[in-house]
């Protein structure tokens, strides 16, 4: 009986006719049926101890309801009812944010170049940048940069006779700024546009990552300064080896004439718009540039020190090329402070931190030239 209770009977049945199978019978003993498939069917001893079917759990979704008309609205993204027209209930940001993560964790794929890639490399974050993306907003930064320098260049030069040079001087040094301030306002334009966050730039504001980004941009841009000493250094020795088709000294001493005759609010006003183009630099080169490339390779040292020297090579190039003759000279001397700057921003990870540092060292370095 012991035996019994521990394996119990299990009794098997037909599973066309229903009729009882006998123990090593194969085939249905109902005339009629006779059929191979046999069915094994649990006795009522062990219904308890079966598995219980796992039912399948509903996915939920946000939705809204219209006040005007009733329609159901699925979508996260629209503010307004389709069907009247009417404004629709804001939905809080905890429920989006718990719905975009639950869509990034499904892994989808992409067909493309024969063979799958990823769908997550194709999807806009709002706090990350796409390697396509950000490529594009750098180049569309790069191409309003390049228009109005083009613009500004051409209005100042149908002013000039045919044996006229243009004249270095206040106004000149002033505009000579507005490319740059314009140069990051895409990105921001851009961010708007889609309703993305400024950490997708680099941008950190909790007070204890304040605190360490003032810290770290005001140590850095006594770092700054010091390069710009080892500077004349540099352009001296460039000079004495041959690179003297350009009287850069002469320029640089003209520049500074211009700077230290000039009244107080021409000079506030030139710490005012350089500031601007201070901040507007930063956030296209680390801010667009350096974060996406830094999204596109490898998170280790080699990936990291990849990231710095390209876009330390492509900020000097781009400023060799339209300062030409002049910016020879400080190619080098460029590549240095954005390679500097890049290992700031890689040491602390917030922009902030570069601008300060930046921004401390630009306007340190006209106070210098103004005033000693």
């Amino acid at each position: 009986m012991s035996k019994e209770k521990e394996n119990p009977q299990v009794a098997r049945f037909c599973v066309y006719c229903g009729t009882t199978i006998q123990k090593n019978t194969a085939y249905c003993p109902n005339p009629k049926c006779g059929k191979l498939v046999i069915n094994i069917k649990p006795s009522e001893d062990n219904l308890d101890q079966a598995k219980p079917i796992t039912k399948l759990i509903k996915k939920e979704q946000i939705s809204r309801k219209c006040s005007n008309c009733g329609s159901i609205i699925t979508s996260n993204i629209l503010e307004q009812c389709p069907i009247c027209d009417s404004r629709l209930e804001k939905i809080p940001e905890q429920d989006i944010a718990i719905q975009e993560k639950k869509q990034q964790n499904r892994l989808g794929y992409v067909f493309k170049n024969k063979k799958l890639v990823p769908e997550h490399k194709f999807v806009l974050k709002k706090s990350e940048w796409n390697f396509k993306e950000g490529i594009r907003v750098f180049s569309n930064a790069l191409m309003a940069y390049v228009t109005v320098r083009l613009v500004i260049t051409m209005l100042l030069t149908f002013q000039l006779g045919p044996s006229e040079t243009l004249d270095l001087n206040m106004a000149t040094i002033l505009l000579s700024q507005a490319p740059d301030i314009v140069f990051g306002l895409y990105p921001l334009y851009y961010l708007y546009s889609k309703k993305h966050k400024l950490k997708k730039l680099g941008f950190i504001f909790n007070t204890k990552s304040l605190v360490i980004a003032t810290l770290v941009g005001i140590a850095g841009s006594i770092g700054l300064v010091l390069i710009d000493n080892f500077s004349s250094l540099i352009i001296r020795f460039m000079y004495d080896s041959g690179i003297n088709f350009y009287d850069i000294f002469a320029y640089l001493d003209e520049e500074y004439l211009v700077l230290q005759n000039s009244n107080l609010i021409l000079i506030i006003l030139l710490i005012f718009i350089l500031s601007l183009s201070v901040i507007s630099t930063e956030l296209v080169f680390r801010g667009v540039l350096h974060n996406t490339l830094k999204a596109h390779f490898e998170n280790n040292f080699l990936g990291k020190v990849t990231v710095i020297v390209i876009v330390a090579l492509v900020y000097s190039l781009l400023f060799l090329f339209f300062t030409l003759p002049i910016g020879i000279y400080f190619f080098l001397v460029n590549f240095m402070v954005s390679i500097f700057l890049g290992v700031i921003y890689e040491i602390n990870k917030n922009l902030i931190s570069t601008i300060i540092a930046n921004l401390i060292y630009s306007i340190t370095l006209i106070l210098l030239i103004v005033y000693f």
